[in-house]
């Protein structure tokens, strides 16, 4: 429960904050001090000291995993806020106000965290996705922002539809919204509950950017303001992904059920990896690619779900960091570089070498080049599906869109080396080049030490 009381605490400072505080560099220090006493609250918490410890009425279960998944993506944020610490006050005067909707948005993960019943679950989604709705918009002069909002509003407030559906299938054939009860069913209404259980999956989908619901990813991301469009292909996925981890390890599987779940999730992970790739082959917009890219790095994501156990969990926990460090160095220099298309990138070698570095090192680990975390991640979520003899073929595609993603990530690489010009970037100070070398550090220490994580977190498992 601290780690909810929290969240929503930080969020209601932020929003009178506005008023108070003009600084923009005073608001980013009390965000990371705000999101430094999240991840203690959190520690606190696993530690057994808990602010009002078991009243939750069946609406809260405490889960260890995802208190920890928190208190990672919380540290995650603090880089964020770091590395951007310069960029907020660029999108507009409202600071406080975006600060307050990361903050609510937090509220959402910490609730689907540990949700114990399908209402507290829809309620974490919904306060986890109404201020992205709010944030994708933030650009007031901009025409793309404003398209962005309106369509991430519209195409969530569709996927919102189909999850309520799905809950009121599954609690007609159950008569329970309670996690620990949806497992048992009334035989005569089986197909009732299984349509219920396949709704809920497509809503998780379409959060999560997986294809056939993937189409709201790259207008959205290219429209909303870039330092924002780091924080949704980051820490809002992770949290996505939180969820529906935690939502299907609850789906009784059996050995019938199972086999149509894997057909289902092999044509998922197909088109996800299909649509992903292929979308992010054809643009000239680093930033656009980046949006395809996130769907492609989905596809790769899903394959925890094969077989949702202690490694599938731990797998989805490194991915979510790897792909997060790398994200935060990307982001960075397309929000830095005139428009973010390729040619912008051309002769950055030569001109800025720590940016153009930590930017090569972040899309080879994209790209899930050995000694990076990149392949470390790549290759856990891909053993997780190969635990099943018959998911070969799907193995194989993985391993096939991966060497096909090198191409568009070094495409970019080419440019800043290999191509000249006379890139129109912003030098970073000193503070910055730090972040990103730490960014950088990370990145190949988890990919040389693959058991850190696991040893530093030693994460218990519910």
């Amino acid at each position: 429960m601290n780690i909810i009381i929290l969240s929503a605490l930080s969020g209601i400072v932020f929003m009178f904050s506005g008023f108070y505080i003009k600084n923009h560099k005073a608001l980013n220090l009390l965000s990371i001090i705000l999101l430094l006493g999240m991840v203690i609250g959190g520690i606190c918490q696993l530690a057994g000291y808990e602010i009002l410890a078991d009243r939750y009425n069946n609406m809260i279960k405490p889960s260890p995993y995802g208190v920890i998944f928190f208190c990672v993506l919380a540290g995650l944020a603090i880089l964020y806020m770091l590395i951007n610490r310069n960029e907020f006050h660029k999108v507009g005067k409202h600071l406080g106000e975006y600060y307050a909707l990361i903050f609510f948005s937090f509220v959402g993960i910490s609730v689907l965290a540990q949700f114990a019943n399908l209402i507290t679950m829809f309620l974490a989604i919904e306060l986890l996705s109404i201020p992205m709705y709010l944030i994708a918009g933030t650009a007031k002069n901009s025409l793309k922002s404003t398209e962005a909002s309106v369509k991430y509003f519209l195409m969530g407030a569709f996927s919102t539809g189909i999850l309520l559906l799905g809950m009121s299938f599954v609690y007609g054939s159950t008569g329970t919204f309670l996690i620990q009860n949806i497992q048992t069913f009334l035989p005569e209404l089986q197909n009732l509950y299984y349509i219920g259980w396949v709704l809920i999956f497509t809503s998780f989908c379409f959060k999560v950017g997986a294809a056939p619901f993937q189409f709201w990813v790259p207008d959205v991301y290219a429209g909303t303001p870039t330092v924002f469009t780091t924080y949704m292909a980051t820490i809002v996925k992770g949290g996505s992904f939180l969820g529906f981890i935690l939502i299907m390890q609850s789906f009784p599987f059996n050995e019938e059920n199972y086999v149509y779940f894997r057909y289902l999730l092999t044509v998922i992970i197909f088109l996800t990896l299909f649509i992903g790739n292929y979308g992010a082959l054809n643009q000239r917009s680093v930033k656009k690619m980046m949006a395809y890219s996130s769907i492609a790095q989905a596809g790769f994501m899903l394959f925890v779900l094969f077989n949702i156990n202690w490694v599938a969990k731990e797998a989805l926990m490194y991915y979510t960091i790897s792909y997060s460090l790398a994200s935060f160095i990307i982001f960075y220099a397309i929000n830095n570089m005139g428009k973010g298309n390729y040619a912008d990138f051309a002769g950055l070698g030569k001109a800025n070498p720590i940016l153009a570095f930590s930017v090569t090192i972040a899309l080879i680990s994209l790209a899930g080049i050995p000694l990076t975390a990149g392949f470390i991640a790549k290759f856990m979520t891909l053993s997780i599906g190969a635990m099943d003899e018959n998911n070969l073929a799907i193995i194989i595609l993985g391993l096939i869109m991966a060497v096909i993603g090198m191409f568009y990530y070094f495409k970019v690489i080419v440019q800043m080396y290999f191509q000249r010009g006379n890139p129109k970037h912003k030098q970073q100070d000193g503070m910055t080049n730090f972040l990103l070398l730490t960014s950088v550090i990370l990145i190949i220490v988890l990919g040389i030490i693959p058991d850190l994580l696991t040893r530093c977190l030693n994460t218990p498992m519910w």
